[in-house]
């Protein structure tokens, strides 16, 4: 019996290596330590930035600085092109040019017509049946000073067509200003002023000014227009009109 033994201890140490052995294969080896594969360096930590952030951690408060926050473009337009539609961050629009008929009403407002001035002949005194010539003063063309506002500049130009004459008696028109020879305009009263209050009558002169306006530049709504018709009267100025006394020898 005991020449046998140690062939039974020999089996059994067999088997136990032979249990054993499958385990062992089974046990991975254990991962490097973090931080250090085969002698570099390794970050163990993934960060994620985010726009903005700067060199700390992924919750964006890093101390880095990537300049203001700029919205994203409008669809369907690049960034260049957005760039005229929502203009830079925090900057106010750039104000729309102002309509071209306002600027035209403020050029009517300032504009300046010359005030006609009557001129009769004979002069403050004529007579019943005698031609009295007629004419005036201020009867010429005249531009106004240009209003430039932006890339608009308004002028307006007036001509006179007519004057209408309001002798006290009567009320008449002429086309052009007169002439002191009274070819072109003049009037013969019928009856004397004697019952006109003062004595006299009360002349006045009113040029009809046809207006129009020009505007010049990129922002113009229109090239110019026709304004209405801009009459302007001169002061009175009286006239005495007398009866010409005639005598008879008996």
């Amino acid at each position: 019996m005991s020449a046998h033994t140690p062939t039974r201890r020999r089996t059994a140490a067999v088997v136990v290596t032979a249990m054993t052995l499958p385990l062992l294969i089974a046990v991975p080896a254990q991962a490097a330590p973090c931080g250090v594969t085969k002698k570099k360096l390794a970050n163990c930590n993934d960060v994620i930035r985010t726009p903005g952030s700067g060199g700390g951690t992924g919750t964006g408060t890093g101390g880095g600085n990537s300049g203001p926050w700029v919205p994203p473009p409008p669809e369907g337009l690049t960034p260049d092109e957005a760039q005229g539609v929502i203009g830079v961050p925090g900057a106010d629009p750039a104000p729309a040019p102002p309509a071209t008929a306002d600027l035209v009403a403020m050029a009517q407002a300032d504009a300046e017509f010359p005030m006609p001035t009557v001129h009769t002949a004979p002069a403050d005194k004529t007579f019943v049946r005698l031609r009295t010539t007629l004419w005036v003063d201020g009867f010429q063309n005249v531009q106004t000073e240009p209003i430039t506002v932006g890339a608009q500049t308004i002028q307006l130009t007036a001509k006179p067509k007519s004057v209408i004459w309001d002798m006290g008696e009567k009320k008449f028109v002429c086309t052009d200003a007169g002439t002191k020879d009274g070819k072109t305009c003049n009037y013969t009263y019928k009856r004397s002023s004697a019952s006109e209050p003062g004595g006299s009558y009360k002349i006045t002169a009113t040029i009809t000014w046809e207006v129009g306006w020009t505007c010049t530049g990129d922002d113009c709504d229109s090239g110019g227009d026709a304004l209405p018709d801009n009459p302007l009267t001169s002061a009175p100025t009286p006239l005495v009109v007398g009866e010409i006394q005639t005598n008879t020898g008996q």
